[in-house]
């Protein structure tokens, strides 16, 4: 049973003598496009005001093409991966969830940004509450995406990008993420399928299930085999949405400083 909170505040404290005061921030499905998206631009200066945040955990999707390390890409999201870098430099811990436009993220993120990177999905405790986290693609695959994603990821796929041009990586990148869309149409009917998901982990055992992929925002009480626990979804940095978890609650909110496109 489902209860909504959009924009609102949902508890998930517990007492005020074992809380450990924490904030994470979660952002998901920004589908950047490289220099000269304004959608870029207002994802750096959100990144480079944080401050006093203990975790970014990224729910995929932040790049609309990115496999592995390749020169011509990294260029056309340098002043993203510098804002991280900043980020990191101020002291907060970086998670990211592989998506379905992002993957095989290569020795950046490990390394230079020493990221918790996971292709599937991870389990995080939290002030004593089990989170589970994932970008939700996975939750519903027809049998062709599921042959597509299999190959994207697969060796066969990270030679051809290897040998291959970085400029002619560049080039096809739109193609395979207009590609990918087409197995993946976002809204309703998909966030219904990722609150189901949620359903089930929570009577598995989760207090807190925080997925991307639907673009759809918001924090959702849900009851399930006698046990409470929470959906929540970032929904989309095109939208300029992100949800916080801070002093035990969560909360979706909206950037007001987007970049104007024209």
């Amino acid at each position: 049973m489902r209860e909504p909170f959009f924009k609102k505040v949902l508890s998930t404290k517990s007492s005020p003598q074992s809380r450990i005061k924490m904030k994470i921030v979660f952002i998901a499905d920004a589908h950047l496009k490289g220099l000269g998206d304004p959608n870029q631009e207002s994802l750096v200066k959100f990144l480079d005001g944080l401050s006093g945040v203990d975790k970014l955990v990224i729910l995929g999707d932040l790049f609309d093409f990115w496999t592995g390390f390749n020169e011509v890409v990294y260029y056309h999201y340098l002043p993203v991966l510098t804002s991280l870098m900043g980020l990191k430099g101020r002291g907060t811990e970086i998670v990211y969830l592989e998506g379905n436009h992002d993957f095989s993220m290569g020795g950046f993120f490990t390394g230079n940004l020493g990221a918790s990177v996971c292709p599937e999905h991870c389990e995080l405790e939290v002030e004593g509450r089990s989170f589970y986290l994932a970008h939700g693609d996975t939750v519903r695959m027809s049998a062709g995406y599921r042959l597509w994603r299999g190959f994207l990821r697969s060796g066969v796929f990270r030679l051809i990008t290897r040998v291959t041009p970085p400029g002619v990586v560049w080039k096809v990148a739109g193609f395979l993420s207009g590609r990918s869309r087409k197995y993946n149409k976002r809204g309703s009917f998909i966030d219904r399928g990722l609150e189901r998901f949620a359903e089930q982990k929570i009577a598995n055992g989760a207090d807190c299930v925080v997925l991307g992929h639907s673009h759809v925002p918001g924090v959702h009480e849900e009851t399930t085999g006698g046990r409470r626990g929470l959906y929540a979804n970032p929904g989309s940095w095109l939208d300029s949405s992100y949800l916080v978890y801070d002093m035990g609650e969560f909360r979706v909110e909206r950037f007001e400083g987007q970049v104007s496109s024209g």
